[in-house]
């Protein structure tokens, strides 16, 4: 063998030496690449995965503060509870691996300021049927007629969801006493067509001007509420209202677990001893 054909030889063994390494390299750069694509990716998803599951806690979190703000409210001091008019900015309680804060407010869904709206039979001048729900005591909507079994006058506030009732109120200033509700009904209606009476009173001998009516049964699914009043107290002058309020409380429930928060908010939450006045699935998230 020549010294030239020896040379040959060792450079293709190099080569081939070198062939190797860089194909070798190339497949652990390579795989390097996939493993730590396939770490990302298994990274990601655990992280995604605990992020789904704090999200699911927080949500029962909130669920649970809601069912333990209405617990508080539909029990008394004295039977563990906080009673129906009870209100917190915020109370915060442990459970499980977060915590959830309770907001409770006292609420009159007949508020323009929430929403609703208010029409009338008939109205006299400026006493518009909007006065009896723009939060003023001194504003109130007066009838354009006396109201009689005949001839009802009739107020109707709409609101912007359906709620569940159980709680009303009407207020006019003593001074218009002669123009107060003797004999009145208030009804409910779920398209403002059809209405069904919630309560009645034929007392000609009620006297109030400031007047809280609580239903024997909690009316869900309402959309209108309607004070139809056939008698007055006396004179010929119109029925006045100055203040008419669906009355309750409103629930808000925030959810936390780590850094994940989920707040939820129940639509109505009526004033009432009884389950049934609870039992609706009317919450919503915020």
């Amino acid at each position: 063998m020549s010294i030239f054909n020896t040379k040959y030889e060792i450079r293709d063994a190099r080569h081939e030496k070198g062939a190797v390494l860089l194909l070798t390299i190339i497949v652990m750069i390579t795989l390097t690449s996939v493993v730590g694509a396939y770490l990302g990716f298994v990274y990601y998803s655990t992280k995604s995965t605990g992020a789904q599951i704090s999200d699911s806690q927080a949500i029962y979190l909130a669920e649970a503060g809601m069912q333990k703000a209405i617990w508080n409210l539909m029990r008394t001091a004295a039977n563990g509870g906080q009673g129906e008019n009870w209100t917190t900015a915020g109370t915060t309680e442990n459970l499980g691996e977060g915590s959830y804060t309770m907001v409770v407010e006292r609420w009159d869904w007949a508020l323009a300021a929430n929403n609703a709206t208010a029409s009338a039979s008939s109205e006299n001048g400026s006493n518009v049927a909007a006065n009896a729900i723009d939060g003023s005591d001194a504003t109130y909507w007066q009838s354009g007629s006396k109201p009689t079994p005949g001839n009802p006058q009739e107020i109707i506030v709409s609101f912007p969801y359906s709620l569940t009732i159980n709680k009303v109120r009407f207020y006019l200033p003593s001074a218009f006493s002669r123009q107060r509700p003797k004999t009145y009904s208030w009804q409910v209606s779920t398209d403002g067509d059809t209405y069904t009476i919630a309560y009645d009173v034929d007392s000609p001998g009620n006297n109030a001007t400031d007047v809280i009516d609580e239903f024997s049964t909690a009316q869900t699914g309402v959309n209108y509420l309607k004070l139809e009043v056939t008698r007055v107290g006396s004179g010929s002058a119109g029925v006045i209202i100055a203040t008419l309020e669906a009355i309750g409380s409103k629930i808000t429930s925030t959810g936390t677990v780590d850094v994940i928060n989920r707040t939820v908010e129940q639509t109505v939450a009526v004033d009432d001893a009884s389950e049934e006045a609870y039992d609706q699935i009317d919450w919503n998230e915020l």
